[in-house]
């Protein structure tokens, strides 16, 4: 019987990387549409001088092999000899038990000089690869790397990474939506005001055409094939229910990082679901699942790896983060996933509320200030939304989510929360289609509408990708 041999695995390795023996692009994918976030991921392959392996870390069906074909065309594009980029799937069958020093001798053999940009999708496949990768580029400090892996370490999520610097590539950003649904033109524009460095002030021109393209966006619009497939390929939750869904709940990434009983999980899922934006308790859901609490962290920290909910913490009323967390706010990374699983949503819905919350949420999944995003419950109300100081963890600014322009329990929860806590940078609610500033005993409130709110934050966490 033969065995693999080296030509073999070469041979392999060649069926990826056509540029190398072609006209210098990465092949029909370096022209797909472009998320918001290449730029800066490229950025970060750019940088002169030595740096730690970059880690794309985000949940499947998002683009991640994508945008590692992308950079590598923008980087032969930039300049780099062809033969300096190299790419390999880890996922290929001939490649899984393949040692990485091999596959990158193999690489380099390609190169006459070496390649100056490794690029290695499905790093999950090899639990144990974060920590070997960032061994492996301090030995060739020449050599930038990057490696795209569907649910990452625990540091991921805190700002760290095993010796690599994270770059979390999130479902659809509200943003990206508009703009790869050839919507957004004629929507929503940004003004520059005030000095250059400064975030933008967006100009909303049919606020009823964008609150109409928020709800489609709430049911179907977090992942790009739903968004980018042509018409006779169903509604866009009804796209996500086979494949998107499949391959988040139903394929071999679980079991990969030691999770098992794809059943247990997938109920656990649906109840987080049916949740979002709502607070829950470890006792409240091992009580809903049957499953025991210890088996509910284990699953919640899975879920939240994968980049599938978001657990926002609760804070105590004067400000400060609670010893002993017993309950917290569940959010669905991305609501467009409540659709998939129990159908799309209408204006008059009683769970588009929380869904708009848990839309406002998700646009901070690729930022390292998700980890201190906080509510706060106060005898007045909750307040939805609050943001930490990254200095001393006090709150810095806070924001109710309401969603409608009429009167709510939530904003006064909010003044009593900024009387007590303040002064704070800045005070918001969201409505439904008013904008306004608005000065209530004493605080100004910047008062916006919640699609329009998404909007920006999904634009600044976007433009903002990479940076410390």
């Amino acid at each position: 019987m033969r065995a693999l041999d080296e030509a073999d695995l070469a041979g392999r390795l060649a069926l990826d990387m056509p540029w190398r023996d072609a006209a210098a692009s990465a092949g029909p994918i370096g022209a797909w549409p472009r998320r918001d976030f290449l730029d800066p991921f490229v950025r970060l392959l750019d940088r002169p001088g030595p740096a730690p392996p970059v880690l794309l870390a985000g949940p499947r069906r998002t683009g991640k092999t994508v945008l590692l074909r992308q950079a590598a065309a923008r980087l032969i594009d930039s300049g780099l000899p062809p033969r300096a980029v190299a790419y390999a799937d880890l996922d290929a069958p001939a490649l899984q038990t393949v040692a990485l020093d091999t596959i990158l001798r193999h690489l380099r053999a390609g190169a006459p000089e070496g390649p100056g940009v490794v690029l290695l999708d499905s790093l999950h496949r090899r639990p144990d690869t974060p920590r070997a990768l960032a061994v492996l580029a301090a030995a060739e400090p020449g050599v930038r790397f990057a490696a795209a892996l569907s649910a990452g370490p625990a540091p991921l999520r805190r700002g760290g990474g095993e010796g690599c610097t994270p770059f979390i590539l999130p479902p659809l950003t509200f943003g990206e939506y508009l703009n790869l649904s050839g919507s957004e033109h004629g929507l929503i524009e940004p003004l520059a005001f005030g000095k250059g460095g400064r975030a933008p002030v967006y100009a909303v021109h049919d606020m009823d055409a964008l609150n109409r393209r928020f709800l489609h966006y709430i049911n179907a619009g977090g992942f790009p094939e739903s968004v980018l497939l042509p018409p006779g390929h169903g509604d866009g939750a009804a796209r996500l229910r086979g494949p998107v869904l499949d391959a988040l709940l139903h394929g071999d990434l679980p079991a990969l990082a030691g999770i098992g009983s794809g059943p247990e999980l997938t109920a656990l899922f649906t109840l987080l679901a049916r949740n979002t934006g709502a607070e829950v308790s470890i006792e409240a859901i091992a009580v809903g699942t049957g499953l025991a609490k210890n088996t509910v962290r284990r699953h919640l920290d899975w879920l939240e790896a994968a980049f599938l909910i978001v657990r926002q913490g609760r804070l105590h009323p004067e400000g400060g983060r609670l010893k002993r967390m017993r309950t917290f706010k569940v959010h669905l990374a991305t609501p467009c996933l409540y659709a998939a699983l129990f159908g799309p949503v209408g204006t008059d819905h009683p769970m588009l509320a929380r869904l708009v919350q848990s839309a406002v949420i998700g646009q901070w999944l690729a930022s390292p200030d998700l980890e201190r995003l906080a509510f706060v419950r106060l005898p007045e109300g909750t307040v939805d939304l609050v943001g930490l100081d990254a200095a001393d963890g006090r709150p810095a600014w806070a924001c109710a989510l309401t969603g409608t322009d009429g009167p709510s329990e939530a904003v006064e929860a909010l003044l009593r929360f900024a009387r007590r806590t303040g002064p704070l940078r800045w005070v918001g609610a969201t409505t439904l289609t008013r904008a306004a500033l608005r000065t209530r005993d004493g605080v100004e409130v910047w008062h916006r509408p919640a699609s329009q709110y998404a909007y920006e934050v999904g634009r600044r966490v976007a433009a903002e990708a990479g940076t410390p």
